[in-house]
């Protein structure tokens, strides 16, 4: 008997058109006879759609979001005794009830809102395995400032940063003061919980430093500071597992157009720039790159997303650096409690050789795919990895105690 996936996508975040990609890509890829898969849009405003016929999983419907969730049924998860299921909001279908088993949910999510735990937390309270992090390591993993100290902790090197918040900005004077009192210009700003690129600038002096602070702070309420590495180089690791078990994928070295890797480099190569701006990238013009062995990049299905980033895969570097990186990666991802498939970010300084963990992305765009196929693993495979360890994660838990006799009441 097959079991129901529910691959849910979108929601209220700046990253919701790149989970749109994310899920499609998947549901192409999905082992279609060992599984019913459920798309389940989920848009801005938080409400969820379900559709039957292929309406959710052609990405150019997206385009008029209006007529596309006129033709779907605005659904709402409800837990039954032992199942949950999938049931229209208003009831009826044509005259006959929406009922569908969930049996496994799988966020693919990206950004604020869904993949910091938030939407993790109210599926776990539908008694379903979920692919991917729980409530408290997408919550982890998603604050770049709460991730530093959890690395600072287990003796994993990060970039040192000083955290602002929206009362802060208030006196902009003194977040520039302060940050000049601890870092020589250039300084990165970002964000302290978004993915992408979105909102992330590099300032070389106080006005682009202000100029930088305002973009950051239009995103997010809480914003970082931290010294920028001039003379870089940015090195990729997934990690597939749980923090029982887990492994590698090859190390990736993206390349963008740009001094820090953009919105439009990530998912807009060959796609031209519109719309980037208004994302918080720079407009840069797109790339194209061949499929050519190590230096190429093999895609399936849909085109974009992470897989359209220019890249070497897998990264050119000596044996005792991309050791001690995989290393690295493993610690971070067990020690967070994160599972299914995450991708850490590394900076090495190229002046001192020094390795950094910059940022771990809990639910990587493509699902970090593309770097475990030079490995011999399938789209496919892998979604059955992450599926399987849901199941495993989920049968754990159920063997743990959650009564206790009180005379409380």
């Amino acid at each position: 008997m097959k079991l129901s996936i529910a691959i849910i996508f979108g929601g209220k975040s700046t990253e919701h058109d790149v989970s749109i990609i994310s899920a499609v890509q998947a549901i192409e890829n999905i082992d279609k006879d060992k599984y019913n898969v459920l798309p389940i849009y989920m848009d801005k405003s938080g409400d969820f759609y379900f559709s039957e016929e292929n309406y959710l999983i052609d990405t150019k419907n997206y385009k008029n979001k209006k007529t596309l969730l006129s033709k779907c049924i605005n659904v709402c998860f409800v837990k039954d005794k032992n199942n949950t299921y999938i049931r229209e909001v208003n009831q009826k279908v044509f005259g006959k009830k929406l009922n569908k088993v969930v049996d496994v949910a799988f966020p693919i999510v990206h950004g604020t809102n869904v993949e910091d735990g938030n939407l993790q937390g109210f599926l776990h309270t539908l008694n379903l395995p979920v692919v991917g992090p729980d409530t408290l390591s997408g919550a982890v993993s998603m604050d770049k400032y709460v991730m530093k100290e959890y690395c600072n902790s287990i003796g994993v090197p990060v970039i040192d940063a000083i955290r602002f918040d929206k009362i802060d900005f208030e006196n902009i004077d003194s977040i520039v003061s302060r940050v000049e009192e601890k870092f020589k210009y250039p300084v990165i700003v970002k964000p302290v919980n978004l993915g992408s690129s979105i909102g992330i600038s590099k300032a070389k002096d106080r006005e682009t430093l202000a100029n930088g602070l305002e973009l950051a702070f239009s995103f997010a309420d809480i914003v970082l500071v931290e010294k920028a590495i001039v003379n870089m180089r940015e090195i990729n690791c997934a990690v597939l597992g749980n923090k029982f078990e887990c492994e590698t994928s090859v190390l990736e070295e993206p390349f963008g157009n740009d001094e820090i890797l953009s919105f439009a480099d990530k998912y807009m190569s060959g796609k031209g720039t519109k719309g980037a701006k208004s994302m918080g990238a720079k407009q840069v013009d797109g790339a194209k790159f061949t499929k050519s062995g190590k230096m190429g990049l093999e895609t399936s299905g849909t085109k974009g997303g992470m897989a359209s980033l220019k890249r070497r895969v897998p990264a050119e570097l000596d044996k005792d650096t991309e050791t001690k990186i995989k290393n690295y990666a493993i610690k971070v991802f067990k020690y967070l409690g994160c599972s299914g498939v995450s991708r850490i970010d590394f900076i090495i300084d190229k002046d001192t050789s020094e390795i950094y963990a910059n940022e771990i992305n809990p639910i990587p765009g493509s699902l970090a795919y593309y770097l475990f196929t030079p490995k011999g693993m399938s789209y496919s495979e892998l979604i059955d990895k992450l599926i399987n360890i849901a199941i495993e994660n989920y049968k754990s838990a159920e063997r743990l105690n959650y009564t206790f006799e009180s005379s409380v009441l």
